[in-house]
């Protein structure tokens, strides 16, 4: 267990949250099945938990839109959102400007914002999760992103950002709209042994954050960070997961591009370059340091049918049913998978 440093304004995100909280909507209501080509964004928005993702067959992946605005041609994360349905927010990766993206069902861009002096250095993940435990910010909903990317693995401290979502503005109203800096915290951390280059984050409802790194010889170390009040976040090993039976694609032997875990903290999504992997894992991960790295361990995947495309990087929840996913490159496809039967 390791304690890292962390840049964070609390008090500030605290009050803007609660305000944010305050102005969210509330009414929600749940929908299931199997979504058809083309998609509109949903009108109806879906409880906290959303339609549990248990399924017994899950259908092909569907074209749901294409991302054609030029800003976005390096996409690298995903995230749906649960307080303003229809809405997912994307974001491109190093070399980029550090905004996040809000676009529809459609693939449409509907706004975009800009976490004033943030860095990109290499944002590889987006997930939603609680902003924190404290009463006053109970219900509240952040964005956290994962500044992880490494491929040269030389960078010596990793970043996770965090803030509360933004509200969109009408889908006619594209902006650049500005999140006051004092509202973003910044929690740096290290690698226990040594650097790693990872693009898969989820995170806990609890708050605690979990990172899959990316490797080349099919396996993929996990770990669980504790975004600490007070300056100080905790770095706990989990174990290692083995993905080389997956191993089938050539020049792309398994690493792990995303994840998300499903609202209810149970069911947590992996993807890799052409396979998506399904496991029933969430609440042990959340659990104790050591039985967590037992069912790490131990873990056994649903092997489920990926988007057709190359270079996936970004996978996500739906709270309304089934999960999308999306690729980096110019005229992405977004794509979005359904359960067939339950």
């Amino acid at each position: 267990m390791r304690w890292s440093t962390t840049r964070t304004t609390g008090s500030a995100l605290r009050l803007w949250v609660a305000l944010a909280a305050c102005c969210a909507g509330c009414s929600r209501e749940s929908a299931a099945g199997t979504r058809t080509a083309p998609r509109a964004a949903p009108v109806a928005a879906a409880v906290a938990a959303g339609p549990s993702p248990r399924c017994k067959a899950w259908g092909p992946a569907t074209t749901s839109g294409v991302v054609t605005d030029p800003s976005l041609i390096e996409l690298s994360g995903i995230a749906a959102s649960r307080d303003h349905p229809g809405i997912l927010w994307v974001h491109n990766d190093n070399g980029n400007k550090p905004r996040i993206y809000a676009i529809d069902g459609t693939g449409k861009r509907v706004a975009s914002f800009k976490p004033k002096q943030v860095p990109n250095d290499d944002w590889e993940d987006i997930a939603l999760g609680p902003c924190s435990q404290e009463p006053i910010l109970a219900g509240a909903t952040c964005l956290y992103i994962a500044d992880t990317g490494d491929n040269e693995l030389n960078r010596t401290a990793y970043h996770i950002l965090r803030f509360a979502e933004p509200k969109p503005p009408a889908a006619a109203q594209l902006n650049n709209t500005g999140i006051d800096t004092k509202s973003v915290e910044i929690y740096t951390f290290t690698w226990p042994d040594g650097p790693e280059d990872c693009e898969a984050m989820a995170v806990l409802p609890d708050t605690r954050v979990l990172l899959f790194s990316k490797r080349n010889d099919g396996m993929s170390k996990v770990v669980r960070l504790t975004l600490a009040p007070g300056g100080r976040t905790q770095v706990e090993s989990l174990g290692t997961l083995d993905l080389r039976e997956d191993q089938h694609r050539g020049g792309h032997p398994l690493r792990v591009t995303a994840a998300d875990l499903a609202p209810d903290g149970r069911w947590l999504l992996l993807r890799t370059y052409g396979r998506v992997l399904l496991y029933d894992l969430g609440r042990e991960l959340a659990g104790p340091a050591e039985a967590a790295r037992d069912a790490v361990k131990a873990a056994i995947p649903e092997r489920l049918r990926s988007a057709p495309e190359e270079h996936g990087e970004g996978i996500a929840w739906d709270p309304l049913g089934g999960f999308w996913q999306i690729a980096e490159g110019p005229n992405p496809t977004l794509w979005h998978t359904g359960c067939a039967a339950r």
